[in-house]
Protein backbone atom coordinates (compact mmCIF):
# COMPACT_ATOMS: atom_id res chain seq x y z
CA UNK A 1 0.00 0.00 0.00
CA UNK A 2 0.96 3.71 -0.86
CA UNK A 3 2.21 5.97 1.63
CA UNK A 4 3.57 9.19 1.96
CA UNK A 5 6.78 7.96 3.57
CA UNK A 6 7.33 5.95 0.66
CA UNK A 7 10.08 8.22 -0.83
CA UNK A 8 12.17 8.12 2.86
CA UNK A 9 11.73 4.74 2.55
CA UNK A 10 13.15 4.35 -0.87
CA UNK A 11 15.97 5.96 -0.88
CA UNK A 12 16.67 4.49 2.73
CA UNK A 13 19.77 1.83 2.55
CA UNK A 14 18.63 0.55 6.11
CA UNK A 15 16.01 -2.31 6.42
CA UNK A 16 12.60 -1.22 7.19
CA UNK A 17 10.58 -2.82 10.01
CA UNK A 18 6.93 -2.14 11.16
CA UNK A 19 6.71 0.36 14.30
CA UNK A 20 5.07 -2.46 16.32
CA UNK A 21 8.11 -4.68 16.11
CA UNK A 22 10.82 -1.88 17.11
CA UNK A 23 8.68 -1.07 20.46
CA UNK A 24 6.23 -3.19 22.97
CA UNK A 25 3.03 -1.35 23.76
CA UNK A 26 3.29 -1.45 27.42
CA UNK A 27 0.09 -1.54 29.50
CA UNK A 28 1.59 -1.60 32.89
CA UNK A 29 -1.12 -0.12 35.48
CA UNK A 30 -1.43 0.01 39.45
CA UNK A 31 1.30 2.59 40.39
CA UNK A 32 -1.01 5.56 41.31
CA UNK A 33 1.90 7.37 43.94
CA UNK A 34 4.01 7.89 40.36
CA UNK A 35 3.97 11.41 39.33
CA UNK A 36 1.30 12.71 37.15
CA UNK A 37 2.79 13.12 33.00
CA UNK A 38 0.96 15.29 30.29
CA UNK A 39 2.21 15.58 26.54
CA UNK A 40 2.22 19.07 24.79
CA UNK A 41 3.06 20.11 21.59
CA UNK A 42 6.16 21.18 21.26
CA UNK A 43 7.70 19.84 24.40
CA UNK A 44 6.57 16.23 24.23
CA UNK A 45 6.37 14.11 28.06
CA UNK A 46 6.46 16.71 30.81
CA UNK A 47 5.16 16.41 34.73
CA UNK A 48 1.65 17.73 34.89
CA UNK A 49 3.04 20.50 37.50
CA UNK A 50 5.26 22.41 35.14
CA UNK A 51 2.27 23.45 33.31
CA UNK A 52 -0.50 26.08 34.70
CA UNK A 53 -2.78 25.83 31.38
CA UNK A 54 -3.80 21.90 31.63
CA UNK A 55 -7.09 22.27 32.37
CA UNK A 56 -8.13 18.68 31.58
CA UNK A 57 -8.94 16.83 34.94
CA UNK A 58 -7.02 13.35 36.29
CA UNK A 59 -9.17 10.72 35.96
CA UNK A 60 -10.84 9.61 39.75
CA UNK A 61 -9.05 6.19 39.17
CA UNK A 62 -5.34 6.86 39.07
CA UNK A 63 -4.43 3.09 39.42
CA UNK A 64 -5.91 2.31 35.97
CA UNK A 65 -3.48 5.21 34.88
CA UNK A 66 -0.59 3.72 32.41
CA UNK A 67 2.95 3.99 33.97
CA UNK A 68 5.95 5.53 31.90
CA UNK A 69 9.45 4.80 32.00
CA UNK A 70 12.24 6.88 30.78
CA UNK A 71 12.96 6.35 26.85
CA UNK A 72 9.23 5.04 26.87
CA UNK A 73 7.64 7.02 23.87
CA UNK A 74 4.18 8.38 24.67
CA UNK A 75 0.89 9.50 22.03
CA UNK A 76 -1.84 10.93 22.87
CA UNK A 77 -4.17 9.41 20.59
CA UNK A 78 -5.86 12.51 19.49
CA UNK A 79 -3.30 15.06 19.11
CA UNK A 80 -0.70 12.46 17.25
CA UNK A 81 -1.08 14.06 13.87
CA UNK A 82 -0.11 16.96 15.12
CA UNK A 83 2.88 16.21 17.10
CA UNK A 84 1.34 14.96 20.21
CA UNK A 85 3.80 12.20 21.50
CA UNK A 86 7.12 12.25 22.72
CA UNK A 87 10.28 10.42 24.32
CA UNK A 88 9.97 10.74 28.05
CA UNK A 89 12.77 11.44 30.41
CA UNK A 90 10.24 10.88 33.67
CA UNK A 91 9.10 8.39 35.19
CA UNK A 92 5.61 8.99 35.95
CA UNK A 93 1.50 7.96 34.77
CA UNK A 94 -0.49 8.70 31.74
CA UNK A 95 -4.10 8.66 30.84
CA UNK A 96 -5.39 4.94 29.86
CA UNK A 97 -6.43 6.66 26.50
CA UNK A 98 -2.65 7.45 25.55
CA UNK A 99 -0.27 4.72 24.10
CA UNK A 100 2.75 3.95 25.79
CA UNK A 101 5.36 2.16 23.94
CA UNK A 102 8.57 0.79 25.10
CA UNK A 103 11.47 0.25 22.42
CA UNK A 104 13.19 -2.85 22.21
CA UNK A 105 16.67 -3.28 23.44
CA UNK A 106 18.45 -2.53 19.96
CA UNK A 107 16.37 0.42 19.11
CA UNK A 108 16.95 4.37 20.07
CA UNK A 109 13.35 5.93 21.23
CA UNK A 110 15.24 9.35 20.83
CA UNK A 111 15.81 8.13 16.75
CA UNK A 112 12.20 7.27 16.64
CA UNK A 113 11.31 10.55 18.19
CA UNK A 114 12.91 12.74 15.46
CA UNK A 115 12.15 10.07 12.77
CA UNK A 116 8.17 10.84 13.90
CA UNK A 117 8.73 14.03 13.74
CA UNK A 118 10.15 14.59 10.63
CA UNK A 119 7.68 16.65 7.92
CA UNK A 120 7.38 13.25 6.01
CA UNK A 121 5.80 10.77 9.11
CA UNK A 122 4.11 13.92 10.41
CA UNK A 123 2.05 13.94 6.97
CA UNK A 124 1.92 9.69 7.46
CA UNK A 125 0.66 10.17 11.24
CA UNK A 126 -2.09 12.95 9.60
CA UNK A 127 -3.41 10.30 7.07
CA UNK A 128 -3.41 6.95 8.88
CA UNK A 129 -5.45 9.16 11.36
CA UNK A 130 -9.26 9.24 11.58
CA UNK A 131 -11.14 12.42 11.62
CA UNK A 132 -12.91 13.23 15.12
CA UNK A 133 -14.78 16.56 14.56
CA UNK A 134 -14.19 19.35 15.10
CA UNK A 135 -10.97 19.67 14.75
CA UNK A 136 -9.04 16.42 16.33
CA UNK A 137 -7.90 13.30 14.30
CA UNK A 138 -8.42 9.66 16.13
CA UNK A 139 -5.04 7.42 15.59
CA UNK A 140 -5.49 3.83 16.02
CA UNK A 141 -2.91 1.48 17.31
CA UNK A 142 -2.85 -1.45 14.78
CA UNK A 143 -2.52 1.82 12.50
CA UNK A 144 0.46 3.21 14.03
CA UNK A 145 2.21 -0.10 14.47
CA UNK A 146 2.05 -0.66 11.19
CA UNK A 147 4.35 2.52 10.33
CA UNK A 148 6.92 1.53 8.51
CA UNK A 149 10.37 2.33 9.82
CA UNK A 150 13.91 2.80 8.46
CA UNK A 151 16.09 1.30 11.33
CA UNK A 152 19.50 1.65 11.22
CA UNK A 153 22.26 0.20 13.34
CA UNK A 154 21.84 0.95 16.86
CA UNK A 155 25.08 2.79 16.51
CA UNK A 156 23.86 4.78 13.80
CA UNK A 157 20.38 5.80 15.48
CA UNK A 158 22.64 7.14 18.68
CA UNK A 159 25.02 9.11 16.65
CA UNK A 160 21.99 10.81 14.58
CA UNK A 161 19.82 11.11 17.79
CA UNK A 162 23.32 12.78 19.58
CA UNK A 163 23.51 15.19 16.53
CA UNK A 164 19.94 16.41 16.75
CA UNK A 165 19.49 16.89 20.74
CA UNK A 166 22.57 18.93 20.38
CA UNK A 167 21.46 20.95 16.76
CA UNK A 168 17.53 21.10 17.77
CA UNK A 169 18.83 22.63 21.19
CA UNK A 170 20.70 25.29 19.51
CA UNK A 171 17.50 26.19 17.15
CA UNK A 172 14.92 25.99 20.27
CA UNK A 173 17.09 28.75 22.28
CA UNK A 174 17.10 30.91 19.37
CA UNK A 175 13.74 30.53 18.92
CA UNK A 176 12.81 30.96 22.94
CA UNK A 177 14.42 34.14 22.33
CA UNK A 178 12.39 35.30 19.97
CA UNK A 179 9.49 34.43 21.57
CA UNK A 180 10.70 36.41 24.68
CA UNK A 181 10.87 39.20 22.55
CA UNK A 182 7.19 38.85 21.29
CA UNK A 183 6.93 38.51 25.44
CA UNK A 184 8.12 41.73 26.09
CA UNK A 185 6.56 43.68 23.14
CA UNK A 186 3.51 42.58 24.21
CA UNK A 187 4.22 43.76 27.62
CA UNK A 188 5.08 47.06 26.83
CA UNK A 189 2.13 47.28 24.49
CA UNK A 190 -0.69 46.22 26.94
CA UNK A 191 1.51 48.82 29.63
CA UNK A 192 1.31 51.64 27.13
CA UNK A 193 -2.63 51.12 26.56
CA UNK A 194 -2.75 50.62 30.18
CA UNK A 195 -1.68 53.67 31.44
CA UNK A 196 -3.43 56.09 28.61
CA UNK A 197 -6.44 54.34 29.54
CA UNK A 198 -5.77 54.69 33.59
CA UNK A 199 -7.66 58.01 34.77
CA UNK A 200 -11.30 58.35 35.10
CA UNK A 201 -13.89 58.89 35.67
CA UNK A 202 -15.10 55.14 35.72
CA UNK A 203 -18.27 53.81 34.98
CA UNK A 204 -19.84 50.44 34.53
CA UNK A 205 -20.27 48.84 30.89
CA UNK A 206 -23.74 48.62 31.69
CA UNK A 207 -23.91 52.46 31.50
CA UNK A 208 -22.00 52.71 28.09
CA UNK A 209 -23.78 49.88 25.97
CA UNK A 210 -26.56 49.42 24.34
CA UNK A 211 -26.31 45.49 23.79
CA UNK A 212 -24.91 42.77 25.72
CA UNK A 213 -25.29 39.31 24.70
CA UNK A 214 -23.06 35.78 23.36
CA UNK A 215 -23.66 34.05 20.15
CA UNK A 216 -26.07 30.89 19.88
CA UNK A 217 -25.76 27.65 20.67
CA UNK A 218 -25.83 24.38 18.33
CA UNK A 219 -24.17 25.82 15.39
CA UNK A 220 -21.38 23.41 15.13
CA UNK A 221 -23.16 21.73 12.04
CA UNK A 222 -23.52 24.87 10.12
CA UNK A 223 -20.13 25.94 10.25
CA UNK A 224 -18.00 25.66 7.22
CA UNK A 225 -16.28 27.30 4.35
CA UNK A 226 -19.35 28.79 2.83
CA UNK A 227 -21.81 31.55 4.06
CA UNK A 228 -21.77 34.51 6.94
CA UNK A 229 -18.33 35.64 8.37
CA UNK A 230 -18.73 33.53 12.00
CA UNK A 231 -16.02 34.79 14.45
CA UNK A 232 -15.01 32.13 16.99
CA UNK A 233 -12.36 33.56 20.26
CA UNK A 234 -9.57 31.76 17.75
CA UNK A 235 -10.23 35.17 15.84
CA UNK A 236 -9.36 37.00 19.14
CA UNK A 237 -5.82 37.58 19.59
CA UNK A 238 -3.83 38.09 22.95
CA UNK A 239 -1.75 40.73 22.04
CA UNK A 240 -3.97 43.81 20.54
CA UNK A 241 -7.68 44.20 19.55
CA UNK A 242 -7.54 43.67 15.84
CA UNK A 243 -9.90 40.69 15.00
CA UNK A 244 -7.92 37.61 12.83
CA UNK A 245 -9.18 37.06 9.35
CA UNK A 246 -6.88 34.32 8.28
CA UNK A 247 -8.69 32.05 10.17
CA UNK A 248 -12.16 32.91 9.63
CA UNK A 249 -14.95 30.43 9.33
CA UNK A 250 -18.68 30.81 7.80
CA UNK A 251 -21.72 29.62 8.98
CA UNK A 252 -25.04 28.93 7.34
CA UNK A 253 -27.12 31.19 9.65
CA UNK A 254 -30.85 30.21 9.84
CA UNK A 255 -33.54 32.95 10.48
CA UNK A 256 -34.40 32.85 13.94
CA UNK A 257 -34.38 36.33 16.45
CA UNK A 258 -30.82 34.58 18.16
CA UNK A 259 -29.70 35.18 14.61
CA UNK A 260 -30.25 38.46 14.51
CA UNK A 261 -29.16 39.27 17.98
CA UNK A 262 -25.95 37.47 17.32
CA UNK A 263 -24.94 39.57 14.13
CA UNK A 264 -22.38 42.20 14.56
CA UNK A 265 -21.96 45.70 13.78
CA UNK A 266 -18.92 48.37 12.90
CA UNK A 267 -18.00 49.31 16.09
CA UNK A 268 -19.03 46.38 18.63
CA UNK A 269 -15.98 44.91 21.05
CA UNK A 270 -15.94 41.21 21.26
CA UNK A 271 -14.83 39.13 24.08
CA UNK A 272 -13.47 35.82 24.57
CA UNK A 273 -16.05 34.45 27.38
CA UNK A 274 -14.87 30.90 27.67
CA UNK A 275 -11.82 28.96 27.73
CA UNK A 276 -8.48 29.67 26.92
CA UNK A 277 -9.36 32.83 25.18
CA UNK A 278 -11.36 34.35 28.37
CA UNK A 279 -10.99 38.50 28.38
CA UNK A 280 -9.27 38.45 24.64
CA UNK A 281 -11.02 42.12 22.97
CA UNK A 282 -11.86 42.61 19.11
CA UNK A 283 -13.20 45.34 17.63
CA UNK A 284 -15.35 45.14 14.60
CA UNK A 285 -14.09 46.90 12.22
CA UNK A 286 -16.36 47.03 8.56
CA UNK A 287 -15.53 43.92 6.98
CA UNK A 288 -16.46 41.74 9.81
CA UNK A 289 -20.28 44.06 9.88
CA UNK A 290 -22.96 41.78 9.20
CA UNK A 291 -21.14 38.42 10.31
CA UNK A 292 -21.68 36.22 13.85
CA UNK A 293 -20.55 35.52 17.03
CA UNK A 294 -20.15 31.71 18.52
CA UNK A 295 -21.12 31.00 21.74
CA UNK A 296 -17.93 31.74 23.10
CA UNK A 297 -18.11 35.57 22.31
CA UNK A 298 -19.56 37.94 23.73
CA UNK A 299 -20.91 40.90 21.50
CA UNK A 300 -20.92 44.61 23.53
CA UNK A 301 -22.42 47.54 21.52
CA UNK A 302 -21.23 50.81 22.40
CA UNK A 303 -23.97 53.51 22.74
CA UNK A 304 -22.13 56.63 24.39
CA UNK A 305 -18.47 55.86 24.58
CA UNK A 306 -16.23 55.48 21.39
CA UNK A 307 -16.10 52.05 20.25
CA UNK A 308 -12.36 51.41 19.97
CA UNK A 309 -11.56 53.34 23.04
CA UNK A 310 -13.95 50.76 24.85
CA UNK A 311 -12.01 47.69 23.57
CA UNK A 312 -8.56 49.29 24.25
CA UNK A 313 -9.83 49.94 27.57
CA UNK A 314 -11.35 46.45 28.24
CA UNK A 315 -7.68 45.08 26.80
CA UNK A 316 -5.81 47.26 29.40
CA UNK A 317 -4.04 45.57 32.69
CA UNK A 318 -6.83 46.97 34.97
CA UNK A 319 -9.99 45.55 33.43
CA UNK A 320 -7.95 42.52 33.13
CA UNK A 321 -7.09 42.13 36.89
CA UNK A 322 -10.80 42.96 36.97
CA UNK A 323 -12.48 40.32 35.02
CA UNK A 324 -10.06 37.17 35.32
CA UNK A 325 -8.95 37.37 38.73
CA UNK A 326 -10.51 34.57 40.65
CA UNK A 327 -10.36 33.62 44.14
CA UNK A 328 -7.26 32.63 46.19
CA UNK A 329 -5.46 33.95 42.95
CA UNK A 330 -7.04 31.85 40.49
CA UNK A 331 -7.80 32.95 36.87
CA UNK A 332 -11.17 32.61 35.82
CA UNK A 333 -11.78 30.81 32.81
CA UNK A 334 -15.64 31.87 32.13
CA UNK A 335 -17.27 35.12 31.94
CA UNK A 336 -20.53 36.13 32.18
CA UNK A 337 -22.51 38.43 30.65
CA UNK A 338 -23.18 40.39 34.28
CA UNK A 339 -19.06 40.13 35.23
CA UNK A 340 -18.64 42.24 31.48
CA UNK A 341 -21.75 44.50 32.77
CA UNK A 342 -20.08 44.98 36.16
CA UNK A 343 -16.74 46.04 34.49
CA UNK A 344 -15.94 49.39 35.37
CA UNK A 345 -14.01 51.31 32.61
CA UNK A 346 -11.98 54.55 31.91
CA UNK A 347 -14.40 56.91 30.34
CA UNK A 348 -13.37 60.48 29.87
CA UNK A 349 -14.72 62.90 27.45
CA UNK A 350 -15.09 61.78 23.87
CA UNK A 351 -12.88 64.16 22.65
CA UNK A 352 -9.68 63.07 25.03
CA UNK A 353 -11.29 58.99 23.61
CA UNK A 354 -10.62 59.97 20.53
CA UNK A 355 -7.20 61.65 20.28
CA UNK A 356 -5.83 58.99 22.81
CA UNK A 357 -7.33 56.15 20.26
CA UNK A 358 -5.41 58.06 17.54
CA UNK A 359 -2.14 57.99 19.69
CA UNK A 360 -2.86 54.65 20.73
CA UNK A 361 -3.32 53.25 16.71
CA UNK A 362 0.10 54.50 16.09
CA UNK A 363 1.94 52.25 18.95
CA UNK A 364 -0.28 49.41 17.92
CA UNK A 365 0.97 49.95 14.52
CA UNK A 366 4.46 49.98 14.84
CA UNK A 367 4.88 47.26 17.68
CA UNK A 368 2.46 45.20 15.24
CA UNK A 369 5.00 45.37 12.71
CA UNK A 370 7.68 44.06 14.72
CA UNK A 371 5.64 41.51 16.16
CA UNK A 372 5.09 39.94 12.50
CA UNK A 373 8.58 40.52 11.81
CA UNK A 374 9.58 38.41 14.50
CA UNK A 375 6.56 35.84 13.73
CA UNK A 376 8.24 35.62 10.59
CA UNK A 377 11.63 34.57 12.08
CA UNK A 378 10.09 32.11 14.28
CA UNK A 379 8.44 30.22 11.18
CA UNK A 380 11.94 30.28 9.58
CA UNK A 381 13.57 28.45 12.34
CA UNK A 382 10.62 26.36 13.40
CA UNK A 383 10.86 25.65 9.59
CA UNK A 384 14.54 25.31 9.56
CA UNK A 385 14.33 23.07 12.86
CA UNK A 386 11.65 20.62 10.45
CA UNK A 387 14.18 20.64 7.79
CA UNK A 388 17.58 19.73 9.65
CA UNK A 389 15.30 16.65 11.44
CA UNK A 390 14.12 15.19 8.40
CA UNK A 391 17.57 15.61 6.21
CA UNK A 392 19.27 13.84 9.18
CA UNK A 393 16.75 10.74 9.74
CA UNK A 394 16.57 10.39 5.54
CA UNK A 395 20.11 10.42 5.10
CA UNK A 396 20.07 14.09 3.18
CA UNK A 397 22.45 15.30 5.97
CA UNK A 398 25.90 13.84 6.67
CA UNK A 399 26.65 13.20 10.16
CA UNK A 400 30.59 12.94 10.55
CA UNK A 401 29.69 9.60 12.98
CA UNK A 402 27.80 8.51 10.77
CA UNK A 403 29.83 8.75 8.07
CA UNK A 404 32.66 7.06 9.78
Amino acid sequence: MSTVVDPVLSRSRFPIMPFGRLVRRSKEDGRPDLESLSVFLGQGVVPRSSRDDNHNRLGADLCKYLVVRPDDLVFNKLRTWQGGFGRSRYEGIVSPAYFVCRPKPDVDSRYLHFLLLCAPYMAELTRVSKFMPPSQFDIMWDDLKLLPIPVPPLATQRAIADYLDTETARIDALIEKKRRMVELLESHLRSFISEATSDGPFVQIRRVTSMRTSGPRGWGDRVGDVGQPFIRSANLQRNGVTIRTDNLAYVDVPASPESQRSTTREGDVLIGITGANTGWVGHVEAQLAGGFVSQHVAILRPDSVNSKWLAYTIYSFRSQDQLLGGQYGGTKQQLGLDDLADLRVSAPSLQVQQERVKTLDMEWSKVERLLVWLGYQIDLLIEHRQAVITAAVTGELTIPAVAA
